[in-house]
């Protein structure tokens, strides 16, 4: 894969040439998974066609299908996070590119970036003003990478750092006495969260400088009607204005490593710590996203009342008593007007998904439908399917399946900023860092989603 870090300093012609290289590469690699994807599939509609012929499905039959089906449906979704990952690194090395600019732009940015988290911290927060009128200074925020990479690592009793490093470090102070993390450690820590999170991905986002995001939601329609020729017509209704806020609440990790593993030199210390705190709030934004009760964290959209009106999301009954039907899935589909419907996509848990996997329609075809293809990916009724853990599993009353157009209904809201604060005194040996992450999220548009409940 193209070294994204390095492509300020290439010719526009070699990063093309390394861009057309790496989709040979993703096309080699997809055909090779997609073909032993389509083998698994062939295999298991040889079993489905036995289980046909048979009075009583055998047992050890029974168990070689479900292990073939979650094997699609895992290899699936492994595929599909694999070809995200590197088309979104391509896309990051050709906009880094920027068509040529000057070698040392990346860091600028970067510098400004700081400078703005920065400010996003303190009382008074970020102003449209203050970014336009701001010096980017650019050896301050080298002198704090150093600093910070020494703040890491340092013994308890900070004999390792300098006067110099305490002054450099002053500028990424928080006011809870934390240090504001280098943008590239932040890019990967949210990278990271983008790639294990499917409601991220699919969600709309908005990062903010506040503690909350307030915003109005037309949720009504204007009145309209005919008038005559010579006639003047009746005053018609007026749209409904919501108020909506978001407030950003805050999810923290605290990794710990030893001393010693932070005085390895080989060690990256940024790498370590942001692929645990990734994986640590990951796991919780993901939960939180789904099944939320907003009350410290995210609201998830599992969370509301059923119902039609602004506040509630309709539940619809898939009609069997705690089993999957194809009428099911048929009636959740459609109760998405076309709008949303041809940005719909399913998320369900992946045990959900297997038994998906299973339903024919009327004429014996399969509703569920694998991505064979480098361009595809697997579908339910023709809309594409994500697997979520949250989700609950298939139970009676339980609301095993949603469908949406995650980007216009579910909008996740972040504040600018990771702070770190390093506790060498708590745990010894062990150095803690409690890392902080301010998130909220919550439904924004209740039409756009559509949830289905398992009936009991």
């Amino acid at each position: 894969m193209p070294d994204v870090n390095a492509t300020n300093t290439q010719t526009q012609e070699e990063v093309v040439a390394d861009v057309l290289k790496e989709i040979k590469t993703i096309g080699e690699d997809s055909k090779a998974n997609y073909s032993e994807l389509n083998k698994a599939h062939a295999e298991l509609k040889k079993i489905v066609d036995t289980f046909g012929e048979k009075k009583e499905a055998d047992a050890v039959l029974v168990e070689k299908y479900d292990k073939i089906s979650t094997d699609i449906a895992t290899r699936q979704n492994e595929i599909d996070k694999k070809l995200n990952s590197r088309v979104d690194a391509m896309e990051i090395a050709m906009k880094r590119h920027r068509g040529g600019v000057e070698a040392g732009s990346q860091e600028k940015k970067d510098a400004k970036d700081f400078q703005i988290a920065c400010m996003s911290a303190s009382p008074n927060g970020v102003s449209f003003d203050a970014i336009k009128t701001m010096e980017v200074d650019v050896q301050a925020y080298q002198n704090y990478k150093s600093a910070f990479d020494t703040f890491l690592r340092t013994k308890g009793d900070e004999r390792q750092m300098t006067p110099g490093d305490f002054k450099s470090l002053s500028v990424g102070v928080d006011p809870d006495g934390g240090y504001t993390v280098t943008p590239e450690m932040s890019s990967r820590i949210v990278q990271r969260l983008f790639e294990s999170d499917p409601v991220r991905q699919l969600a709309g986002s908005q990062s903010i400088s506040t503690q909350a995001l307030e915003m109005l939601v037309d949720d009504g329609q204007a009145g309209v009607g005919w008038e005559a020729e010579t006639e003047t017509g009746d005053e018609t209704d007026t749209p409904q204005l919501n108020k909506k806020r978001i407030p950003v609440h805050v999810a923290y990790a605290k990794p710990r490593a030893t001393q010693t593993l932070l005085e390895d030199s080989s060690i990256n210390a940024e790498t370590w710590l942001s692929d645990h705190i990734s994986r640590r709030i990951g796991r919780q934004e993901a939960a939180a996203f789904v099944t939320g009760d907003g009350v410290g964290k995210p609201r998830g959209f599992l969370d509301y009342a059923n119902g039609t009106g602004w506040g509630q999301i309709e539940q619809v009954a898939m009609g069997a008593a705690a089993a999957l039907t194809v009428d099911g899935f048929i009636s959740v589909k459609y109760s998405l007007i076309e709008e949303y419907l041809n940005r719909g996509t399913w998320l369900m848990n992946r045990s959900t998904v297997a038994a998906a996997m299973k339903l024919k329609d009327g004429e014996g075809r399969y509703i569920w439908s694998p991505g064979l293809a480098t361009d595809e990916t697997s579908t339910i009724l023709g809309l594409p399917v994500r697997m979520s853990t949250t989700m609950p599993a298939v139970a009676a009353g339980a609301l095993s399946v949603a469908i949406a157009d995650w980007r216009d209904a579910y909008l996740i809201v972040d504040r600018l900023g990771i702070t770190v604060q390093r506790d060498p005194y708590t745990a010894k040996p062990f150095v803690e860092f409690y890392t902080r992450k301010r998130v909220g999220g919550d439904v924004v548009n209740f039409r756009g989603i559509k949830l289905g409940v398992i009936s009991a």
